[in-house]
């Protein structure tokens, strides 16, 4: 009996042990199971994020590849860390691009992780351009001793081109316009930073979407030219600019004539922007005008324009909509920083007393216009309204051409300098010689100076404080990293390039360097005779630009453009024009780069 006990006993201990067994073994299986499902589910959402990151990593390339070359289309299975991405880019117009980038993580045991973004790129209208092979300011520009244009030339004053000179395109010469501001309201200092009494915005919504500015002249003479001191903030649309009559003490809707403030030209800092009248009306020194700035309307892309508390006595300052409601200002009085320049004169083509002095033209379209044309062979119609010793009568359908604005702005050259100034600061001067030197971004306080056979490899924007002498042989070339773009040298003082110098860009089709001075030299203080810019003996594919000094091409000098206040060209001097250079993209400064539209980002999967 006791045997029989045990055994039974023993045997409920073994069911019992079993028993509790089997429950373990359950139990042990269900945490298996819950953690290799937790573990499965964390192992998803990483590789979901990862994929996430390799999309956001195709826009990123885009918008990398893009800057390099704005014909980049996408590319296919990116190998990237443990996936890859693909990016695709569709055009919407010439300055906005949809771009969408796809990330793929492969995984052998979960699903295939895949996230999708999408996002819009745009490029600001203000792409610099630079329509003519030759563009003088109000100096005009002369040309002897068999020069040549291949390519078109406007000048904002005469073009006095003698000898057998030869232009094979077309060639206008605007009236000059005037160079004494009769109505200036300046700003006395550089504005850092706005406050309700130095600034007014406009184009931000439609209640505030115009600035108006009333004003007199004080003479009876054309309008020619009006500037102001502003800035924009996002990429806003160009500004119609309108004068217009008073009308109770606002301004009305009779407009007397219609201009075009270029976006382009106005640059995130407050900057000096000149906006050429089309036409050139006389107005009544005793009638009250308005020049309006009509914008668009954005929250996000406006204007703003410098001004004080009733610092012009001739005029007040508004805010409002043209053809609509116009009010004060906040605070009541505040007038735009801006100035108004009248006169002007007629110009001529040519000068000589026999035909053949200057030779315009290739085709049939390649015409001359100024208000008088002189000494002058052309294959075109020469529209003048005064013509002597030329090879056809003057056809008086057209009435004289109006100046054109030069093609860059003070705001747009301190922009170049600040993106040299992000790079540092060598101090003192600088020497290039056979040894080569690679260099950019950065800022140079003394003189430049490459000779020996050395080249100098431009890396970044140049800020060069003070001369540049090209001698020697030396070059300066961009690296290949600009692509298909343009890079800058920004100096302030004068421009030598002698004895074989040369410039070229990265190698690729369309890219150039631009090297352009603040110099106002011959007439400065300082010059010691010298031009902004010289240049003897060939420099290659380089553009020039001096809007405030002479630049002077002698002896078979040949280059893609060239823009200064006043030009000379003698002693068989050349100059090919590229028509690449009509739309001049920059990889830094104006010009801008493609940037993210804001709030254009969407994770589509």
């Amino acid at each position: 009996m006791k045997q029989g006990r045990y055994n039974n006993q023993k045997g409920q201990i073994i069911l019992i042990g079993l028993v509790f067994f089997a429950i373990m073994l359950l139990f042990s299986a269900t945490i298996v199971n819950h953690t290799g499902g937790y573990l499965k589910s964390e192992t998803q959402n990483i590789v979901e994020k990862q994929a996430l990151q390799l999309a956001e990593a195709g826009i990123d390339q885009a918008a990398y590849k893009l800057n390099d070359n704005s014909n980049y289309n996408g590319e296919s299975n990116t190998t990237l860390g443990n996936g890859t991405f693909s990016v695709s880019v569709s055009n919407v117009n010439s300055s906005t691009k949809t771009i969408t980038a796809t990330g793929y993580v492969p995984n052998s045991t979960n699903p295939k992780a895949i996230k999708i973004v999408k996002t819009t790129m745009t490029i600001s209208n203000s792409v610099i351009a630079f329509n003519y092979g030759v563009q003088a300011g109000t100096g005009g520009f002369v040309m002897t001793g068999g020069a040549t244009i291949n390519g078109n030339a406007y000048a904002n004053g005469s073009i006095a081109a003698t000898t057998g000179v030869h232009i094979t395109g077309s060639a206008t010469a605007a009236n000059l316009p005037g160079v004494t501001a009769d109505q200036t309201n300046a700003a006395p200092v550089p504005i850092s930073s706005c406050t309700s009494s130095t600034c007014v915005t406009f184009g931000n919504a439609t209640g505030t979407q115009d600035f108006a500015q009333s004003f007199k002249t004080s003479v009876a003479e054309p309008m020619n030219n009006v500037q102001f001191y502003i800035k924009k903030v996002g990429s806003p649309a160009n500004i119609t600019l309108r004068i217009v009559n008073d009308n109770a003490g606002s301004p009305g809707t009779d407009v007397l004539l219609t201009g075009t403030l270029a976006a382009s030209n106005v640059t995130a800092n407050f900057g000096w922007v000149t906006v050429t009248m089309p036409s050139t009306p006389v107005l009544n020194p005793n009638q009250t005008y308005w020049i309006v700035l009509d914008a668009s309307a954005s929250s996000s892309k406006y204007y703003i324009i410098g001004a004080n508390n009733n610092g012009y006595a001739n005029g007040t300052g508004k805010i409002g909509q043209y053809s609509s409601s116009w009010s004060n200002t906040t605070p009541a009085g505040l007038d735009g920083y801006f100035q108004i320049f009248l006169g002007g004169s007629t110009s001529i083509i040519g000068g000589n007393t026999y035909v053949g002095g200057v030779y315009v033209g290739t085709t049939g379209s390649d015409n001359a216009w100024a208000h008088t044309v002189q000494g002058a062979s052309v294959t075109g119609k020469i529209y003048c309204q005064a013509g002597t010793y030329n090879n056809k009568a003057c056809d008086v359908s057209k009435p004289d051409p109006t100046p054109q604005p030069m093609p860059l702005s003070d705001a747009n050259i301190q922009d170049w300098k600040d993106d040299a100034a992000a790079g540092g600061t060598i101090s003192g001067d600088y020497h290039v010689n056979y040894a080569g030197a690679t260099l950019g971004p950065k800022v140079i306080t003394g003189n430049l100076l490459v000779d020996g056979g050395g080249t100098l490899t431009v890396s970044g924007t140049l800020y060069v404080k003070g001369t540049i002498t090209l001698t020697g042989g030396g070059k300066i070339v961009l690296a290949s990293s600009y692509g298909t773009s343009n890079g800058v040298i920004v100096n302030d003082g004068y421009v030598s390039l002698t004895g074989g110098s040369s410039f070229a860009g990265s190698g690729q089709p369309g890219s150039y360097p631009f090297l352009i001075t603040t110099s106002a030299c011959p007439v400065a203080s300082g010059c010691s005779g010298n031009d902004a810019i010289y240049l003897s003996g060939g420099a290659g594919t380089v553009a020039l630009v001096a809007q405030d000094g002479n630049v002077h091409l002698n002896g078979g000098s040949a280059l893609k453009e060239v823009t200064a206040k006043q030009i000379t060209m003698d002693g068989g001097a050349t100059l090919l024009y590229d028509s690449g250079l009509i739309n001049a993209n920059f990889t830094s400064g104006p010009g801008g780069s493609w940037q993210y539209q804001k709030g254009s980002y969407v994770i589509v999967k």
